[in-house]
C-alpha cells in the first residue's frame, strides 16, 4: 500500500507503473475511499504531474462545485489548483504522469525519512524551524523535494482548473457497426483524449499503435487476442501495439487515449 500524505482512509489496488514515452513515466491505481470518520478529505493543492481519474463508484468533490459521479471523468493538467477535496464511501481509477515521475518505492522510502523529522497531517507535511515555529508545506510536495533534492517547480497549467465530463450530458453517436461512442474531450499537444463506448455483440473497437491506450470496462464483455474479459477489467494497449476488442455480451467502456508517443 502506498504511504498516504493525505488525511483519511484510503484503499489502494496498486495496477502498474510504466512508461507511456522515453522519460515519461506513469503510475495507476484502483482507489476506494472510506466513509464516517475515515472520510477522505485534501486542502487546495496543485502538482507538477498530469492526471486522469474515472469515477467508478460514489461521488467525488473535488472543490468549487467540481463534482464527478459515476461514469464521469476528470482531466487535472499540471500546475492546476484543485480542492478541498471530499470524498466518502467512493471509488476512482486514477492515472497520474510526468517527466519526473515517482515510483511507489521511492514515495514510500521518502515519507519514511521525513515522517521521522516531522508529521503528516490533515495533507500538510508539518516541522518545526530552528526559531521554534511551525511549517507547513503540501505533503506530495514535500516527498517530491525529499526525492529530487530541490524544490517542485510547478508549470503554468495549459488549463485554469480540472475538466469533469459528465459522460451522460453526451449523445452517442455512431462508430461502426454494432458500436457508438461519445467523445468527451480532447487535451493538450499530446491530443489527449478520453471516449466512452458501447457495443452489441461483434461490434469492435480498435486500438491502435502511435499511443498507449487505457479500457475500462464498465459491463459486459470483449474479447481480446482470444481472451474474453468481463466488467471491471483494465486494458493496456502500450504505444507500438495493435488490438482489436470485440463485443461478446452487450456492454460499456472509457478509454483513456494517452499522450502520443514523441
Amino acid at each position: 500500500m502506498r504511504a498516504n500524505t493525505r488525511t483519511g482512509k484510503i484503499t489502494r489496488k496498486f495496477i502498474r507503473e510504466s512508461e507511456l514515452a522515453k522519460g515519461v513515466g506513469y503510475t495507476c491505481d484502483l482507489v476506494h475511499y472510506h466513509r464516517g470518520d475515515e472520510v477522505f478529505t485534501a486542502p487546495q493543492h496543485r502538482h507538477d504531474f498530469d492526471q486522469i481519474r474515472l469515477t467508478i463508484e460514489g461521488t467525488t468533490d473535488y472543490g468549487h462545485l467540481q463534482v464527478a459521479e459515476p461514469g464521469d471523468v476528470a482531466f487535472f493538467p499540471a500546475g492546476a489548483y484543485y480542492g478541498p477535496e471530499r470524498f466518502e464511501e467512493a471509488e476512482i481509477f486514477l492515472i497520474q504522469w510526468s517527466k519526473t515521475w515517482i515510483t511507489r518505492e521511492q514515495n514510500d522510502a521518502a515519507y519514511k525519512a521525513l515522517s521521522e523529522k516531522g508529521t503528516f497531517k490533515d495533507g500538510f507535511y508539518v516541522t518545526t524551524d530552528e526559531n521554534g515555529n511551525e511549517v507547513r508545506k503540501d505533503g506530495a510536495n514535500a516527498v517530491f523535494e525529499a526525492i529530487y533534492q530541490r524544490p517542485m517547480v510547478i508549470p503554468k497549467p495549459k488549463y485554469a482548473t480540472p475538466i469533469i465530463m459528465h459522460s451522460d450530458a453526451y449523445e452517442w453517436q455512431p462508430a461502426g457497426e454494432n458500436a457508438e461512442v461519445k467523445d468527451l474531450g480532447h487535451f493538450t499537444e499530446g491530443d489527449i483524449g478520453v471516449t466512452t463506448h458501447q457495443w452489441e455483440a461483434g461490434g469492435t473497437i480498435d486500438l491502435t499503435p502511435e499511443r498507449t491506450f487505457i479500457v475500462w470496462v464498465s459491463s459486459g464483455s470483449v474479447e481480446i487476442d482470444g481472451r474474453t474479459v468481463g466488467a471491471r477489467t483494465l486494458i493496456f494497449s502500450d504505444a507500438t501495439e495493435t488490438h482489436q476488442l470485440v463485443g461478446v455480451e452487450a456492454g460499456t467502456a472509457t478509454i483513456l487515449r494517452m499522450p502520443i508517443s514523441q
